[in-house]
């Protein structure tokens, strides 16, 4: 069961808070190992979802890593167990993880906490049955950004010890991806510095990753521009890349709707893992 003494957080706004309980809702009773450490701060926790009861080593699983969404300042592993269900029927492993939050941390210590989340999955995943060779990476809205630089700031990523060719498909959902001019979270409140670090001035390398970027038709601005724009740069680059609008979805339903079977996201993820095991035959 998901705890509802999770660390206090201040409102973001009416739709968000309801986004963030019926998340939280959906999540409660999916079976998972929490609050795996993977650092010393309360906050460096990730959750673990198995498609059996217990850990299986040798079952070869593939793995999904997601980042939550909450604009950078807010936000809970605990909101993404409701995608669990899904995933682990293909079978494969879902692990959701935590990284600190501002004001406590700032943008590239967020990076930091993502880099040392999939370094405890490689390092460990084989433990509970998980194939460290067939990994994919995904988040929504910050999460969504954070999932996209981990694997395009390819100095950063290879110092932590992921090398290229380690995450084998990129999936990120209604982020904003240049947020270096400071002006483009809709909330004023919650925007970020003008130096806060963006997707393309990190990116310096062409990822052999494909991308699947996904976005809601019905999210305000800039989230639809951001995700299109951001799938022209990096096919500009050379890089394999499919945009994925999800007709009639806002910000918040995208990713409600990612646990559905039939959701295309989900189908997406799903492709993705399923081609990471014909990778490693290969």
């Amino acid at each position: 069961m998901i705890a509802r003494d999770l660390p206090e957080q201040t409102p973001i706004n009416p739709a968000a808070d309801a986004y963030a309980e019926t998340a939280l809702l959906r999540s409660s009773g999916v079976p998972r190992i929490a609050d795996i450490p993977f650092g010393a701060d309360p906050e460096q926790r990730l959750d673990v979802y198995l498609p059996h009861a217990r850990p299986q080593p040798g079952a070869g699983w593939p793995v999904f890593v997601f980042w939550h969404g909450g604009g950078f300042t807010h936000g809970h592993k605990e909101w993404c167990g409701f995608m669990a269900p899904a995933v682990t029927a293909l079978p494969a492993i879902l692990v959701s993880a935590n990284y600190r939050l501002i004001p406590r941390a700032h943008s590239e210590q967020q990076m930091d906490d993502a880099r040392a989340a999939i370094r405890w999955v490689m390092d460990n995943i084989g433990q509970f049955g998980g194939d460290r060779r067939r990994l994919v990476i995904g988040g929504h809205s910050a999460g969504g950004n954070i999932a996209a630089r981990l694997e395009l700031d390819a100095g950063r990523r290879r110092a932590a010890g992921i090398p290229d060719g380690a995450i084998k498909a990129v999936l990120p959902m209604s982020g904003s991806y240049a947020t270096r001019t400071g002006s483009l979270h809709p909330d004023p409140a919650r925007r970020l510095p003008s130096d806060s670090p963006d997707c393309a001035a990190e990116f310096d390398h062409s990822s052999a990753a494909p991308f699947t970027v996904c976005w809601g038709t019905k999210e305000r601005d800039p989230f639809p521009q951001n995700g299109a724009a951001f799938a022209d740069l990096l096919e500009s680059r050379g890089m394999e890349v499919r945009r994925l609008p999800i007709e009639g979805a806002d910000h918040f339903a995208v990713h409600l709707a990612a646990g559905d079977r039939d959701n295309l996201y989900f189908q997406a993820v799903a492709a993705a893992l399923a081609r990471s095991g014909a990778e490693v035959l290969a």
